[in-house]
């Protein structure tokens, strides 16, 4: 078995567990579990390790957004406090941020195993903290650099025909030649989604894939694929 091929077995195998735990939360109907992540985990899966100076002078004058976000506004060593602080355009996004978060004990023990900082109900900068959908953002079309998203999409959301609606949304909102950026993701081939809408939406964009296996495999980096979709400058 080649090495590519290993990587596909291992990344199968994480998505095994994830949807198990993500299929026996919904068949109880519960609310899906919200974390707060460190900016170098960020940097790590999105940045290819750039320090945190590079990541940010490259988003300079860009608008990024961040898809179910979560905890992180709140969280003092996150990429949503950093953007904050050195000007950087970023937005939050996550319906709970409608209501806003009453953080207790059980958020503060979740951001410390998924490598978050100190919480801050009152952090600075949380008017960029949006309570919205993924397939109701509201931002103008052609309007958007970046997008990225962790723990959500394809871990949490699997169901194709909304998985069609948001990736419509983000072709909706990104300007062409923009990116989204997502992890962990299982291996893509286009054969494998039933749907003609995705797969009519996904050939709006051009995907590339990168693998990752970290050391702390259950809570930051299982062995799954970081899926980078580009809007392609022409629509075919």
């Amino acid at each position: 078995m080649n090495e590519e091929k290993v990587r596909q077995v291992l990344s199968s195998a994480t998505f095994l567990v994830v949807n198990s735990f993500t299929n026996a939360y919904n068949r109880f109907d519960l609310p899906v579990v919200s974390t707060g992540r460190s900016f170098a985990f960020y940097r790590k899966v999105f940045f290819e390790n750039k320090s945190e100076n590079q990541v940010l002078e490259k988003l300079q004058g860009q608008v990024v957004l961040d898809i179910g976000c979560g905890l992180t506004p709140y969280v003092s060593n996150s990429m949503f406090q950093a953007c904050h602080e050195a000007g950087v355009d970023f937005y939050g996004i996550d319906p709970k941020l409608a209501n806003g978060f009453k953080l207790g004990a059980f958020d503060w023990a979740k951001t410390l195993v998924t490598g978050g900082g100190a919480l801050n109900e009152n952090a600075p900068g949380l008017e960029k903290g949006i309570g919205a959908l993924a397939d109701d953002l509201p931002f103008e079309d052609n309007s958007v650099d970046l997008i990225l998203s962790s723990f959500v999409i394809f871990a949490w959301i699997e169901n194709e025909l909304i998985l069609e609606n948001i990736f419509r949304e983000f072709h909706r909102v990104l300007k062409p030649g923009a990116s989204i950026k997502v992890f962990p993701a299982p291996y893509y081939k286009e054969e494998k989604i039933a749907s003609a809408g995705l797969k009519g939406i996904m050939r709006k964009f051009d995907v590339e894939q990168e693998f990752f296996f970290g050391i702390s495999p259950v809570t930051h980096f299982p062995p799954s694929y970081m899926r980078k979709f580009i809007k392609k400058k022409v629509s075919d």
